[in-house]
């Protein structure tokens, strides 16, 4: 995109495991402007903005229908948000407004109102179908009115994937003008190094931020106990007192989260990913597209997928040799497959196609969708 448009990004800075690979992309993209909010450093305006969403929650039963008030109330960064474009952004230069999450899309649609540019909305998430975590009573009703009112403004639609495309076009209307898009998050392609020859044992692979419960790690524990001739890579924060429930066996070894180029030169030693999703969890987990799921198709994996609608649909689209759904349990997947679709001709092939679905690929789609 940056070779097409002046770019400028406006994103929070938080001291965690997001600053290095932050950092990164900043490092790499020396010609893009990066407005970075730190919250801490902007004290004054972060204070106001926790206010401003503490008085929307107070106001959220008698103006149910505001926008305003809605947004605020949803997401304590989005009143911090709306300032910094509001003094940052020089709005007679622009020609689209991005957002990329619920938080951002009002001030987003306030800009493009206020500067007459083109609106476009990145949905990466159904975020009415995510867990309420506070102002339950009202939160699902405010996101459902966010979404609503700024599809009402879009340019363009963008979804992370073909489910969260349909549950929103099932949800909320859509003038016949909007243009509307699957760009799925995949990497680049040159992120992934060619894939190493066949291991001696065999080698899965999972990685999340967080090692702990309610991520389907249980039968994988299970599991590496009962097949010795495999090994299991857990990459992320260990939670202390779910591993020492599990109890590992010595064929279970556990990482210190990586950064993504570290991460995806790993993933092609690897032979299997595990893409283990509740579909149960929320009304989202079933829909979406991760990008673990993407990051191990990129690396040339064979995947074990749970069911969810995000994670069939897209193997039925690439192909049956990227991975297989798991239809009873992870034991049952591991005896039932063709440990040929292993060899090293077979991951190479996936790597190669996954080259379609690239990054790069995607960012030609996102330039056509903008014009």
């Amino acid at each position: 995109m940056k070779e097409h448009y002046k770019c400028t990004v406006v994103c929070f800075e938080h001291e965690d495991w997001s600053l290095e690979p932050s950092n990164a992309i900043k490092n790499r993209n020396p010609d893009v402007e990066f407005i970075s909010i730190d919250r801490h450093k902007s004290l004054l305006q972060t204070l106001f903005a926790k206010v401003c969403h503490k008085v929307a929650i107070i106001l959220n039963p008698f103006f149910k229908s505001n926008i305003k008030i809605a947004a605020f109330a949803s997401n304590d960064k989005t009143p911090q948000l709306r300032l910094a474009l509001k003094y940052s952004i020089k709005t007679e230069e622009l020609h689209t407004v991005i957002a990329h999450n619920l938080g951002a899309f009002y001030p987003a649609m306030v800009l493009a109102k206020k500067s007459n540019a083109k609106l476009q909305l990145d949905i990466e998430d159904y975020h009415p179908g995510e867990e309420l975590y506070f102002n339950k009573k009202y939160e699902l009703q405010n996101r459902l009115l966010i979404m609503q009112e700024t599809f009402n403004r879009a340019h363009t639609i963008s979804y992370a994937s073909e489910g969260i495309k349909l549950k929103s076009e099932s949800v909320f209307k859509l003038k016949s003008h909007t243009k509307r898009a699957v760009i799925i998050n995949a990497f680049r392609a040159t992120d992934f190094s060619k894939p190493i020859e066949k291991n001696t044992s065999l080698n899965f692979v999972w990685f999340s931020q967080n090692i702990s419960h309610k991520r389907g790690l249980e039968e994988v524990f299970r599991l590496a106990k009962e097949y010795k001739h495999i090994n299991v890579h857990l990459i992320g924060k260990a939670n202390e007192g779910f591993i020492e429930a599990m109890q590992p066996s010595e064929n279970v070894i556990i990482h210190k989260p990586m950064h993504q180029d570290k991460l995806h030169r790993f993933l092609s030693t690897m032979d299997i990913g595990l893409a283990l999703e509740n579909k149960d969890g929320d009304g989202n987990r079933n829909i979406c597209l991760t990008n673990k799921f993407l990051a191990y198709a990129q690396a040339g994996l064979y995947i074990f997928a749970t069911d969810t609608f995000g994670q069939k649909h897209f193997l039925e689209q690439i192909g049956n040799q990227f991975g297989v759904i798991i239809e009873t349990s992870l034991k049952a997947t591991l005896m039932q497959f063709d440990e040929q679709v292993l060899d090293h001709k077979n991951k190479i092939d996936r790597w190669e196609v996954a080259k379609n679905f690239s990054w790069e690929k995607q960012s030609e789609r996102l330039l056509v969708a903008m014009k």
